[in-house]
């Protein structure tokens, strides 16, 4: 039996206009609230047998509905569909994507989205990566097969802000401090730029009972070494996409870079890293500078806000509004910050640089 979920958009914020049978625009609202307009999508698929054309079933492609007929290609394929923590519940049953659109990313490139239905229904979007609001983009329409289906191993279309978990010790030019405790205009350490203020800092609660309703947001803990060179130094907790920084020769032959930064959920399965199941709440803490950095977390290089277009549409419509009055920049279409350090584009890279790690026992941070 396989399991996946996926974050994606609400049906009333994405509007559909077409301009001939396959082509045509489409548009995230501007009045998009991350908060109140997103979905999750969980589904359950049943290994083995067959799909409606006859194609084997291996319980790990998202299927479509290729025929149009309103009936999915897998007939084992079922998924409820829900708000953000999971306390409410907007449809369940046979769940397959329509159809999937590629649009023309401004920025270059492509992006892919799909829609979702539950038995005719139409409950959603999932995507590639976010959309920006009030922007047209072009697509080309066609039918899902599993030759272009999301990668089910890769549910991070639309993830949550990358943050670190209160209790995190955070290098400053006055020793290790809680991150609770830093306010904004307090000095950090990075690893660029020396000592460095911080331009805003935000905070998320979740209760027990969230975590339980929405286990994807569970934090990961990264206990003391298991990233190599005795780092950490102490046990880390962070929310699933946040980036740890990782320095080794597979990331040099792989990426062409010296360091690359990989969100701590690609990183379970690495001995010492683990989802923490027993977490009773949690409150995530978020750190903004001038520009992207690295850090220093529990004697670990991490990265500070990455202000690219999965933060910005995954904090709440006022803390976005604070962030872009501090830098208006970032409200202008187009406009694209620069990482501290390369970040794969693509979820299989780095999995699979992960696995390649772990096949030649190689720790990810193989010298200080």
């Amino acid at each position: 039996m396989a399991n996946y979920s996926y974050i994606g958009y609400a049906p009333g914020v994405i509007s559909v206009s077409f301009t001939g049978f396959s082509t045509g625009t489409i548009t995230l609202s501007g009045s998009y609230d991350p908060d109140t307009d997103r979905r999750v999508f969980d589904v359950e698929d049943a290994a083995g047998g067959t799909l409606v054309n006859g194609d084997p079933d291996n319980g790990t492609d998202f299927n479509g509905d290729r025929f149009n007929n309103e009936v999915g290609d897998d007939l084992t394929q079922n998924g409820v569909v829900t708000n953000l923590d999971g306390s409410v519940t907007f449809d369940s049953g046979a769940i397959y994507l329509e159809e999937s659109y590629s649009l023309t990313n401004p920025s270059g490139g492509t992006i892919d989205v799909f829609r979702v239905e539950v038995e005719g229904n139409l409950v959603g979007y999932i995507t590639s990566e976010p959309l920006t609001p009030g922007t047209a983009y072009s697509f080309v329409r066609s039918n899902v097969t599993p030759d272009n289906a999301p990668d089910t191993t890769d549910p991070g279309a639309i993830v949550d802000v990358p943050c670190f978990a209160a209790g995190t010790m955070i290098a400053t030019p006055e020793g290790d401090k809680p991150i609770e405790t830093l306010a904004k205009g307090d000095l950090v350490l990075t690893a660029d730029l020396g000592p460095q203020p911080i331009r805003w800092i935000g905070a998320r609660s979740l209760t027990g009972a969230e975590l339980a309703a929405a286990p994807r947001l569970r934090p990961i803990t990264i206990r003391a070494g298991a990233l190599g060179a005795g780092l950490p130094l102490r046990d880390l907790k962070v929310s699933p996409q946040h980036r740890m920084l990782v320095r080794s020769t597979i990331a040099v032959r792989m990426f062409n870079a010296q360091e690359v930064l990989i969100p701590a959920n690609k990183l379970v399965g690495v001995p010492g890293i683990t989802v923490d199941d027993s977490a009773n709440g949690v409150t995530y803490y978020h750190m903004l500078f001038d520009r992207h950095e690295i850090i220093t977390a529990e004697g670990a290089p991490s990265e500070s806000l990455f202000t690219g277009p999965e933060a910005l549409k995954s904090v709440g419509a006022k803390a976005r509004a604070e962030i872009i009055e501090l830098f208006p920049e970032l409200g202008l279409p187009g406009h694209a910050p620069g990482s501290a350090r390369h970040i794969p584009t693509k979820g299989k890279q780095a999995s699979h640089m992960v696995r390649r790690h772990l096949k030649n026992d190689q720790p990810l941070i193989d010298r200080i």
